[in-house]
């Protein structure tokens, strides 16, 4: 996956241009090529920058969805959640989950227990992943840790757990290689209209200052929280959504013994939360908050009032812990595009259904939607995009397994790993966030005993940096910190204590320009710093 070139895009002709690499557009761009349509992706940021790395990194039917009857949504992303789990299933983890029923919750037993009897049917899920419902001492006998007073049972059921970021970076690596061109860090500033139609766009490089006009047959716009300002390109004050926060919490196994995700309702408000156990092993995360936003856009963090409700909640699931704001290893916020809803729904009871429009100048817009869905999003927009392009062909985006996915190649890799000497361990972590693209880190790692220097925190050698430099066009510190790593999500420091010999390499792999090296890391040490409590104190 290379970079495509903004001074070189110049005058370059697509059948599509999609605005926006968050999973929807992604997912779009794949889809598009898959199809054979000439396509080019432009990201203002990074891809998964957004929402899609800020999710609560579940592929999920949305069970609290059946309480405000989004039943077609529920089916929906189930049968999602299924096709995921082949189309990427080194990414895709399932996982058991407890639906927790204590005394005074509006849930009774009978109908959780049909709730999740329609989550099994419709997902045409296998039998061993059936719910099932548990008595309060089969609970504790599970998890001893969590509150008793009051419990009355549980559902146990099965969802997946999956890394946001790098499902969207796969799907992005999809997508080029189907032939989409593909540019991160370029921000679509204006609409080339021919006619009053929208014809291209003009960007422009966020690193280089570059700008350049590329034509297009149709213009789709994918960007989540940011799709009134992508809007605004055609119809200025036009505003379309209603954008909610959510903020998760990431705390130490040790300190939050909780080794089965559970949902419950937080002791503030009566909302839907839920701890879950990180796919890291030593962490676990809880979420999520659920209120309007009315900030900008690009400076979504935690507040102190948001780090305080989930700890009440932390708390309320597991009395003994006795935690504080010392506690709180790292935290995200992220918003929920959402379509804005007639007046007097609350937040959490806002739809989750996505919506497509056309605006005047015939640029396609898509809002609403989640993680979960985005291949049908996808495929409805493109299908759309073909309409209006008088293109027609088949459909092949269900069935095209994501890059990395292939088992064979898996097990190769880890066969070639051993002979080689590298540490089961760090193999291990290599597969479990490349699949078989970690053939490409292996390479490097074995050529040049340089590149199996562990630089940063998680095992990060030179040999994993020097892969997402080259094959996933990290850019900038964050890029590969946060969304290539995770490093950011699941490190007390956010890695910072190991972070200037990642960036010694950063400048001289990318390379940087004399200077960019102190920025990147000023910037990243105070992204790190806003995620956490002491921060949020101040």
């Amino acid at each position: 996956m290379i970079r495509a070139n903004v001074a070189q895009l110049a005058g370059r002709r697509f059948d599509l241009v999609v605005i926006g690499g968050g999973i929807t557009g992604a997912a779009t761009a794949r889809d598009a090529a898959l199809r054979g349509l000439t396509v080019l992706l432009v990201e203002k940021d990074d891809f998964a920058a957004g929402t899609s790395s800020r999710s609560s990194k579940l592929i999920h039917g949305g069970l609290r969805y059946l309480q405000t009857y989004q039943f077609g949504l529920v089916a929906e992303s189930v049968r999602e959640r299924e096709k995921a789990l082949k189309l990427a299933p080194h990414l895709t983890h399932v996982k058991p989950f407890l639906y927790l029923l204590y005394d005074g919750y509006p849930e009774s037993a009978w109908m959780l227990n049909l709730g999740l009897t329609f989550y099994d049917v419709v997902s045409g899920s296998p039998i061993r992943r059936r719910h099932r419902m548990l008595s309060a001492a089969q609970v504790r006998q599970r998890e001893p840790h969590l509150r008793t007073t009051g419990l009355i049972g549980a559902g146990l059921y099965y969802d997946v757990l999956t890394d946001d970021a790098r499902f969207t970076l796969d799907m992005a690596k999809g997508a080029a290689n189907a032939g989409a061109t593909l540019v991160n860090h370029a921000a679509v500033t204006g609409l080339v209209l021919e006619g009053g139609r929208a014809r291209g766009v003009t960007i422009n490089d966020q690193l280089s200052g570059e700008s350049c006009q590329v034509h297009a047959r149709q213009v789709v716009s994918c960007t989540g929280p940011w799709t009134d300002a992508t809007r605004a390109l055609e119809q200025p004050g036009d505003s379309h959504l209603r954008p909610t926060k959510g903020v998760h919490i990431v705390l130490r196994k040790s300190d939050f013994p909780l080794n089965t995700a559970v949902f419950l309702r937080s002791p503030d408000d009566n909302r839907v939360v839920w701890p879950t156990p990180s796919l890291e092993q030593d962490v676990v995360y809880i979420g999520t908050t659920d209120t309007d936003y009315t900030g900008p856009v690009d400076d979504v963090h935690p507040e102190r009032s948001d780090i305080q409700y989930l700890l009440n909640v932390a708390n309320h699931t597991i009395p003994g812990a006795h935690l504080t704001e010392r506690h709180v290893v790292g935290s995200w916020a992220g918003l929920r595009p959402l379509v804005a809803p007639p007046a007097g729904v609350s937040e959490s009871n806002t739809s989750r259904e996505h919506e497509i429009t056309q605006g005047p100048t015939g640029m396609l817009t898509i809002t609403g939607g989640k993680l979960t869905t985005a291949r049908v999003m996808a495929r409805q927009l493109v299908d759309q995009a073909e309409k209006a392009l008088a293109h027609r062909s088949t459909y092949r985006g269900g069935a095209m397994p994501l890059p990395g996915a292939d088992p064979v190649q898996i097990r190769e890799v880890r066969v070639r790993a051993a002979a080689a000497g590298v540490p089961p361990d760090l193999v291990g972590r290599w597969l479990h966030k490349y699949g078989a693209n970690a053939d490409g880190i292996l390479d490097r790692y074995s050529a040049d005993p340089a590149n199996a220097v562990v630089l940063g925190a998680r095992g990060l050698t030179r040999a994993e940096l020097a892969y997402c430099v080259a094959e996933e066009m990290v850019l900038t510190l964050a890029d590969l910190m946060i969304r290539r790593t995770s490093i950011f999500f699941w490190e007390a420091d956010g890695g910072l204590s190991t972070v200037q010999a990642v960036a010694d390499a950063l400048e001289e792999l990318v390379p940087w320009e004399p200077g960019r090296k102190e920025a990147e890391v000023e910037q990243y040490q105070r992204l790190v710093r806003q995620h956490r409590p002491a921060a949020a104190a101040e």
